[in-house]
């Protein structure tokens, strides 16, 4: 069952609306630096924002490129990681940013399907990087978003797939980020 037009429309006013009264100021969300964004949000796997507010700023100063972190050692950015735990996260940032320097001329890239191909980088957190650092009109679906998604829009279990399709449909073209 697709959303018709009527109730797609009202679910992006609300979302929207939610976007504009909701959202807390952090610092990932004042910037389109890429390396920044991407930063953030493996920070942000599994872990509170209050608890990746100064480790994001302390990471960053150590940091500030792809480049700087691609050519410190694992044990500095480790130790750049501490607090944060799930240390598995720091070593994978570590080698993504081998990667982009090996691979993307030390960008970040701009391209679902390359930042999906680095390590630790899933389909969340690549259209997450894709939205906030280029302001591309993907959807970043996480669990509740595809759960009202099946719900309120579909109307029950739908795939994974699906979910992404139909929440790309509902960003407001030029209005991703």
């Amino acid at each position: 069952m697709a959303p018709s037009g009527v109730r797609r429309a009202a679910l992006r006013r609300a979302v929207l609306a939610f976007g504009r009264s909701g959202l807390r100021t952090l610092p990932w969300r004042e910037t389109r630096d890429p390396w920044a964004i991407l930063v953030s949000e493996v920070m942000l796997q599994q872990t509170s924002p209050a608890r990746v507010l100064e480790p994001y700023r302390r990471f960053l100063r150590s940091f500030p490129t792809v480049r700087a972190c691609a050519a410190a050692g694992p044990g500095d950015v480790l130790r750049a990681w501490a607090g944060l735990g799930y240390n598995r996260r720091a070593r994978n940032l570590h080698r993504a940013a081998t990667v982009m320097v090996e691979r993307h001329g030390g960008d970040v890239p701009a391209d679902l399907a390359a930042l999906c191909a680095l390590p630790g980088v899933g389909p969340y957190t690549a259209r997450a990087v894709l939205v906030f650092a280029y302001e591309t009109d993907h959807a970043v679906v996480d669990v509740n978003v595809a759960r009202v998604i099946a719900r309120a829009v579909e109307g029950g279990a739908v795939s994974a797939a699906r979910v992404q399709e139909v929440a790309d449909g509902l960003v407001p073209r030029g209005r991703g980020w």
